[in-house]
């Protein structure tokens, strides 16, 4: 409770924890980025067809499946997504992840959908919706999670199960989602801390080591129900939020309960590290734990669902229709962009599409010398890793 050495060996306290000031500079630098790469994009389009002023494609929207193509004059600089925006953008995707794993027969278990919502999460650190749609990645995070979790659902099965898509839409951005993720899969959840605490808590109340609350009648349903709420937010706040950025998970679940019950979380607290010492470091690490742990609570209890939220809902569909405007041109299709890549294997280098994507990739990098195209090498960046 005091070191977990085991969760800071893991890859999740090594690649994806962070302070807020971290998370914020990391953010900022991939959506600097990907406007750069916007920009230049529409003005490649431009170049390469002088004799149009616009240029239309088929666009994507967060609220419409079905939206009609735009015309987009790229003589006008693009007005991009702002860091907000983009993170709102990737919420919506992460709701759709839920909605996705319920709507799956059978359902997708709750713990296997948190893990794709965090792929989803991990993924858009370091590209930008801009670049590539969640539309275009959340499904196939959602597939990679179920292989990941060992709950095995064939392709064409998953496939069968989703609405007008085909097996390569799911399968065409894996490559480019593990990248993201730097090969990372593993995602340690909260939600067993919680099943372990509820039955430690029930324990510590039958010996009388709670306090107030083991005197009292009813401990057990006041701890199962704290418990319950508990479960709730961590199928949704915790998984909506920075919350697997910012904290541990035993500190999201210990969160999730002070929500439900802040007195049985102190009480909690307080007779589990006086039973380690009774010294004036222990005193201090309590109350050090407490703010770590009430900083935690109240971002859990901020989220506010779009469901229950009209306004949210109106600006999920304005930043969706500004998406379908700076969508960078030439990575709206992932499915085209993996086939002329699998052509260019078998043709050869010196195969017409190996040509063609050759010149592409050697212009692109004329324009755009400023860094990978899937963000930088986050052990590059100030603060992250070891925050």
């Amino acid at each position: 409770m005091i070191e977990d050495d085991v969760y800071r060996a893991s890859s999740q306290y090594r690649y994806w924890s962070y302070t807020k000031e971290s998370l914020a500079r990391i953010r900022q630098n991939t959506n600097d980025l990907a406007s750069e790469r916007v920009r230049a994009a529409f003005h490649r389009a431009h170049t390469a067809h002088p004799a149009h002023s616009s240029n239309s494609h088929n666009a994507v929207s967060a609220g419409d499946a079905d939206a009609d193509a735009m015309e987009i004059d790229v003589d006008v600089d693009v007005e991009t997504l702002t860091v907000d925006e983009e993170l709102k953008i990737v919420e919506w995707g992460c709701s759709k992840i839920m909605e996705m794993g319920e709507a799956m027969n059978p359902r997708i278990p709750s713990h296997i959908v948190a893990t794709a919502i965090q792929y989803l999460r991990r993924f858009y650190l370091t590209n930008s919706p801009m670049t590539y749609h969640p539309k275009q990645i959340m499904t196939c995070a959602l597939y990679l999670a179920t292989k990941a979790d060992h709950f095995y659902i064939s392709l064409a099965k998953f496939v069968a199960e989703l609405a007008n898509l085909s097996e390569d839409d799911v399968k065409a951005p894996e490559f480019l989602l593990l990248q993201g993720l730097r090969f990372t899969l593993d995602v340690r959840h909260p939600m067993k801390g919680l099943a372990g605490g509820h039955i430690e808590m029930n324990v510590m109340a039958d010996e009388g080591r709670l306090g107030d609350i083991s005197k009292a009648t009813g401990s057990a349903k006041r701890i199962g129900t704290a418990a319950d709420h508990a479960k709730r937010l961590l199928a949704t706040a915790a998984q909506m939020t920075d919350a697997y950025f910012l904290y541990t998970p035993s500190q999201i679940w210990l969160a999730a309960m002070m929500v439900a019950d802040r007195e049985l979380v102190q009480i909690y607290l307080h007779n589990k590290l006086s039973e380690l010492s009774s010294n004036e470091a222990t005193t201090s690490l309590q109350q050090k734990l407490m703010s770590t742990i009430s900083a935690c609570a109240s971002l859990l209890e901020s989220y506010r669902s779009p469901k229950d939220d009209a306004s949210q809902r109106k600006e999920i569909k304005r930043i969706g229709k500004k998406l379908t405007v700076c969508q960078n041109p030439e990575k709206m299709d992932i499915v085209a962009v993996a086939r002329a890549k699998a052509a260019e294997k078998r043709g050869g280098k010196d195969s017409d599409v190996g040509k063609a994507l050759k010149k592409r990739k050697l212009e692109r990098d004329m324009m755009d010398k400023d860094g990978d195209v899937f963000g930088p090498d986050l052990r590059n960046v100030p603060g992250s890793g070891e925050d």
